[in-house]
């Protein structure tokens, strides 16, 4: 198999030896593997995969494998859960849980990316499920209608490496907090409203969501400000470049930094706990 590799590889336009995913699927379906097998061999010998070759110079290629061996819980798959699946698909990281307990309404079609008017009506996590299985084939994705900080969803979240927060309710996201935390992995969080969005790290180790914000209402700014498109999807394009940097280890919990952003008034400022 390795042989077969260092053949097909070519050279790309950036000088980086590339893997087609054309010759990637010929190989693993002659020797009865998984993309995911030849993707890990190819990089191990620093060649890239073309799916993920555009990943080169952001990440060296044993970190673009270690990503293939991740495994993320998403909790929720709307307007913030939705954007960190596919992005999160997109850059490799190789298992994704996904949890929502439910279906698209026509109020989710001004902001959440798997919401069309096809799939009114439909699960959320299985909609992303079936979104994402086009988007990346070889990302292990598993959807549970199930609301991820009950009890019939632990079982399901034995081995993730992290906790990716797409809720919308403190006390949601103080039980998520407090799951991450007994499961002794990371939580990333977001919240958003209108146009405005905050962005941090919650480590096992440090101040749980409850004790830096509360957990008391059940309703948050996003019920009376609104949530345009834009906004979920730069939070969680900020939220993923956190995730990758945690699984990476680039990412450390000597501090607590929180990331607040006015889109609109183009203003970011950063609090630390």
């Amino acid at each position: 198999m390795n042989r077969q590799i260092r053949q097909a590889a070519r050279p790309n336009e950036h000088g980086h030896d590339m893997l087609s995913e054309t010759e990637t699927e010929r190989i693993a379906g002659g020797a009865g593997l998984i993309l995911t097998d030849i993707y890990n061999a190819a990089l191990e010998m620093g060649i890239w995969p073309e799916r993920y070759v555009r990943n080169a110079g952001s990440f060296s290629s044993d970190e673009q494998r270690q990503l293939l061996g991740k495994v993320v819980a998403v909790a929720g798959c709307g307007g913030l859960g939705g954007y960190i699946a596919q992005f999160l698909a997109r850059m490799g990281v190789g298992g994704l849980r996904l949890f929502d307990p439910d279906v698209y309404e026509a109020s989710n079609l001004n902001r959440q990316v798997f919401a069309s008017s096809d799939t009114l009506g439909a699960g959320k996590a299985e909609t992303a499920r079936a979104a994402l299985s086009a988007v990346n084939p070889s990302v292990s994705v598993t959807a549970h209608r199930l609301d991820v900080t009950g009890d019939k969803a632990r079982p399901h979240l034995t081995g993730v490496d992290l906790v990716a927060d797409g809720l919308d309710s403190l006390g949601d996201r103080a039980r998520l907090s407090e799951l991450a935390r007994a499961l002794k992995v990371p939580m990333v969080h977001a919240a958003i409203s209108g146009f405005e969005a905050r962005v941090m790290v919650l480590w096992p180790e440090g101040p749980s969501f409850g004790e830096l914000f509360g957990a008391e209402a059940e309703t948050t700014a996003e019920a009376t400000l609104g949530t345009p498109a834009v906004t979920p999807a730069v939070a969680a394009g900020l939220q993923c470049s956190q995730i990758v940097g945690v699984l990476l280890g680039k990412v450390s919990p000597a501090e607590t930094p929180m990331v607040h952003m006015d889109l609109m008034e183009m203003r970011t400022e950063v609090f630390h706990f």
